[in-house]
C-alpha cells in the first residue's frame, strides 16, 4: 500500500482565515498537530499528529501509538502553536450548521469572536 503525500519540509500549520483543515493546506508535514473530529468516536475531540496520506486518507498518530485514518476535512489544525512546540486549539461551533471550526490566533484574541464557520459566512 503506497504512502504518499508527506512532506517533511517548512514548518508545522496554523489555522488561518483560508487554512482550516489539513485538507486545505497544500504541504502536509508529518507530525502536523491535528484536533479529531471524524467517525471514530472514541477518538473525537482527541489530538493527534498526520502522519502520511495512504489512498485518500490522512493517517495520524494518537498519543498511545494508535493509526486511524480520516478524511482530511475531519482534522482540524491548532489555532497556535507555542515556542515549546505545543498545539492549543481554538475550537468553536458554528451557531447556523453546529459544525466545530478552529478560531485563527486573531479571531481568538479579538473582542469578537466569529460564531459562524467560513462557509456560513460566505
Amino acid at each position: 500500500m503506497p504512502w504518499v503525500g508527506t512532506s517533511s519540509a517548512g514548518q508545522f500549520a496554523c489555522t488561518t482565515t483560508a487554512q482550516r483543515t489539513l485538507k486545505d493546506l497544500r504541504i502536509k508535514r508529518k507530525g502536523q498537530p491535528v484536533f479529531v473530529l471524524g467517525h471514530v468516536l472514541a477518538r473525537k475531540g482527541q489530538e493527534a499528529a498526520f502522519e502520511a496520506f495512504n489512498d485518500r486518507l490522512a493517517v495520524v498518530k494518537f498519543g498511545d501509538g494508535a493509526l486511524v485514518g480520516y478524511d482530511p476535512r475531519e482534522l482540524l489544525l491548532p489555532t497556535e502553536i507555542d515556542e515549546h512546540g505545543v498545539p492549543y486549539f481554538e475550537i468553536r461551533p458554528c451557531r447556523s450548521c453546529a459544525v466545530l471550526f478552529p478560531l485563527t490566533m486573531e479571531e481568538s484574541d479579538s473582542d469578537q469572536e466569529p460564531d459562524q464557520c467560513s462557509d456560513c459566512m460566505a
